[in-house]
């Protein structure tokens, strides 16, 4: 179906503030087709909000009119993960519309990155191939890019069927990760130690990482990479690419993983690192996108320094999730929304990132166990707080929350900042001691009683 939506006269029509007037005039005006909105519960907003106040049209593809319908200028409807049906449906649109001209596209989620490229390549569009879509998708194809063009790489194993679980805990060892071959933050990636913990976490992933979880899976077809686990610090890098040239934007450094299931707790931006490990890492980040082929658009990726040098562990071709956004606009000046629409569009890039202007700490909220939220206190004045720069609070009292290995939610997340790293910690600290919660426990476990592992299979929980 297709169908187009007249603007609405709200804030998504207003012009631009003065001090974003002088340099679009390249960009305002012109058409740009992004694929999926997003989640509103995710704090996805943001993001067409800043597309309409670059005063560009939107014609959105998604599968059906939703809260993103205020900053749309025309709706294509389809599903995006009937790659077929899009590509019919936005013939059918640009038939139907003769007079509007799609000048470009983009996407802002993982899902729908190989939906770009195949959209780009039927429409001639700028974007990557199909096939570099598909190597930084693939965290296995993506490894084996690496290893055949003679960059670091991580020792793996394909886990298609049961049988392959004993060929890579052979051939790899311990300590290793299991992660679903086409996956997304951090969901079903498990830490394992030794051929028990292997063998549970590999039927925990394959009965529960399935398309009624996140229909993102839709795309994982039960295959699994069994990769050596890599030791180091990890640092997460954001990217612009435009027509080949590589522009490394912003470093956050993770605050650490909760094992085993790598649940984020936050980061520091810009990184506490020296100039020679920063030199190190932009260099292997400019050397793997090149390797990968990455042509033109944003790219996330996330690597690790170890004894060896450094190793990239994933590469997505497109923006950073959750508060990357935040923390590259408030640490370097550098607006990365803006940037995916130019690289569409085939415009010159108008803004270089800054040398750091100040210090963030961003942080989840993250519950230790999965229940009923019974109590939420302080998180009603993290708005008006007046150390806090940036937050999204997800959850709401009463409401459900998973945690591993029944899910992978957080009560949401909060960006404090300073004139340097240990006054945003500070900040942090206080905002922190500000809000309390509590959860109820389910009163029965999720774990099955035959089995001691932590890997026992839960129940599916519902993603959306």
């Amino acid at each position: 179906m297709i169908a187009s939506s007249p603007q609405s006269e709200n804030e998504a029509d207003s012009e631009p503030p003065p001090d974003e007037k002088s340099d679009q005039c390249s960009i305002r005006g012109r058409t740009i087709l992004v694929i999926n909105t997003g989640s509103l519960a995710f704090g996805k907003r943001f993001i067409l909000e800043r597309i309409k106040r670059l005063g560009l049209k939107i014609v959105m593809l998604h599968r059906e009119k939703n809260w993103a319908d205020p900053f749309v200028d025309y709706w294509i409807f389809a599903d995006t993960y009937n790659h077929q049906e899009c590509v019919d449906n936005i013939k059918k649109f640009l038939k139907k519309n003769p007079a509007i001209k799609i000048e470009g596209a983009t996407t802002f989620w993982e899902d729908d990155i190989p939906l770009l490229a195949r959209i780009c390549e039927e429409f001639g569009y700028i974007g990557n191939s199909r096939e570099v879509a598909i190597n930084t998708r693939s965290k296995f194809d993506m490894q084996e890019v690496l290893r055949i063009k003679d960059r670091p790489f991580i020792p793996q194993r394909l886990l298609k069927q049961e049988k392959d679980i004993e060929e890579a805990i052979r051939s790899i060892g311990f300590p290793a990760v299991i992660k679903p071959r086409y996956g997304a933050d951090s969901q079903y990636v498990v830490y394992v130690t030794n051929e028990k913990e292997a063998r549970a976490a590999y039927q925990y992933v394959c009965e529960n990482c399935t398309p009624s979880f996140d229909p993102i899976y839709t795309y994982n077809h039960s295959e699994f990479v069994y990769q050596k686990f890599i030791q180091g610090k990890e640092w997460s890098i954001e990217c612009c690419i435009q027509n080949e040239e590589i522009h490394v934007i912003g470093i956050n450094e993770k605050l650490g993983m909760n094992l085993p299931f790598f649940i984020e707790e936050g980061d520091y931006c810009p990184p506490r690192i020296d100039s020679e490990q920063e030199h190190t890492l932009v260099q292997e980040t400019k050397a793997a996108l090149k390797a990968l082929g990455l042509q033109n658009s944003l790219a996330h990726l996330e690597i690790k320094l170890t004894k060896q040098g450094p190793k990239i562990i994933e590469v997505g071709s497109r923006m950073g999730g959750v508060y990357i956004y935040q923390n590259v606009k408030q640490v370097y000046g550098f607006d990365l929304v803006r940037a995916a629409c130019e690289i569409a569009l085939g415009i010159s890039m108008t803004e270089k990132p800054k040398l750091p202007q100040k210090h963030v700490v961003a942080k989840f909220f993250m519950p230790k166990t999965s229940g009923m939220i019974t109590r939420m206190k302080g998180f009603d004045i993290l708005e008006n707080h007046p150390y806090v720069i940036d937050s999204f609070v997800y959850k709401k009292p009463y409401n459900n929350i998973f945690v591993p290995p029944e899910g992978y939610e957080t009560l949401g997340w909060v960006i404090t900042g300073g004139n340097s790293a240990r006054e945003a910690e500070y900040k942090m600290d206080q905002v922190m001691k500000s809000v309390q919660w509590d959860i109820s426990v389910f009163p029965q476990p999720f774990s099955s009683p035959s089995s001691g592992s932590v890997f026992a299979r839960p129940p599916v929980i519902a993603f959306h």
